[in-house]
């Protein structure tokens, strides 16, 4: 490592360093600017700004790091990953995320991924995803297919909660018929986050796959071919469920370059699991929070988790 290298780790590796973050550009409450004063805010000292199938947010985000002396890892995204059907479990996402981190990396190289999962969007994904929300019951307001699709992560498929008190009624009744516990003001004051867990989800009634013909493999090759690396993203946690070992045994076996070895919901069994993959395969370690502001639960840097905090020789590694 040269002495340069050295220098700045040891500058940045002072805070609490976040990897995974959402802003505006995908499903994220806060632009890049707003996720950077945040997370400067509450002591972050390097970030990555990992967007859903999109670049558009990064030149903003490492523009505003470099204002709040925050180190930047320069490109970041989350993109779909799809699973073979046979090495899944009923209610397994077939495609779940990865998360692409890099320096230097060949920009224009991206627009395949992109190019793919706009036309996915808007031939398959929008659609379908509509048509289920309005078998529910949901009002769906006129859009425009072209834009929605363009977009990292439709705005469509939060918006039209947000606004609409039948719409907020239905997901009310919906769920409290699943979980009735769940107070009314509870769903109401985290919409999204209810609308993700309940109606989204794999299995949810208005769950559609998430991509197509762009399996592991290809991630892997296509992230080599930009100058990034690929991770397995947030693989543990109490809310979302936790990776099998036979999807994970899968990753490490076609290569994957590294894994997410905290995230904002893991439990310590998980931490220690993780770190020992990440041993035994020769991954690189990374983690964040998987930030979407109010759009979320998870708070930048997990300030507020010590036991889920990134340690700070993971900045060496990556």
């Amino acid at each position: 490592m040269s002495k340069n290298i050295a220098k700045k780790i040891s500058q940045f590796n002072k805070g609490l360093l976040d990897f995974h973050t959402h802003s505006t550009h995908s499903d994220g409450a806060d632009n890049p600017t707003e996720l950077v004063r945040k997370a400067k805010e509450r002591g972050v000292s390097a970030l990555a700004l990992t967007d859903h199938n999109i670049i558009s947010g990064l030149k903003e985000f490492n523009e505003a790091c470099k204002r709040e002396g925050i180190l930047a890892i320069p490109f970041g995204t989350e993109i779909y990953g799809e699973l073979p059907s046979e090495i899944l479990s009923a209610g397994e996402n077939e495609a779940p995320d990865l998360i692409l981190l890099g320096k230097n990396v060949k920009i224009n190289l991206f627009k395949e991924y992109e190019e793919l999962s706009v036309k996915y969007k808007h031939e398959v994904f929008i659609p379908e995803t509509v048509q289920k929300l309005e078998k529910m019951g949901f009002s769906i307001a006129k859009f425009n297919l072209e834009e929605q699709s363009k977009m990292g992560v439709p705005t469509i498929f939060h918006n039209f909660i947000c606004d609409n008190k039948n719409n907020i009624e239905i997901l009310i009744k919906y769920i409290q018929n699943i979980e009735y516990k769940i107070a009314k003001e509870e769903i109401e004051k985290n919409l999204v986050v209810f609308l993700n867990k309940y109606v989204y989800r794999v299995g949810g009634p208005a769950y559609v796959k998430r991509i197509q013909n762009f399996g592991v493999e290809r991630i892997i090759e296509f992230a080599e071919a930009i100058n990034a690396r690929a991770f397995i993203a947030h693989p543990g946690g109490r809310v979302w469920g936790c990776i099998t070992k036979k999807v994970l045994d899968y990753y490490t076996e076609k290569g994957i370059h590294g894994i997410e070895v905290r995230n904002y919901f893991n439990t310590n069994e998980q931490n220690n699991w993780f770190d020992r993959v990440a041993k035994e395969n020769k991954l690189i370690r990374s983690g964040g929070s998987d930030y979407h502001g109010n759009n979320g639960m998870s708070k930048i840097g997990m300030y507020d988790s010590p036991e889920n905090q990134i340690p700070k020789d993971i900045l060496e590694e990556l």
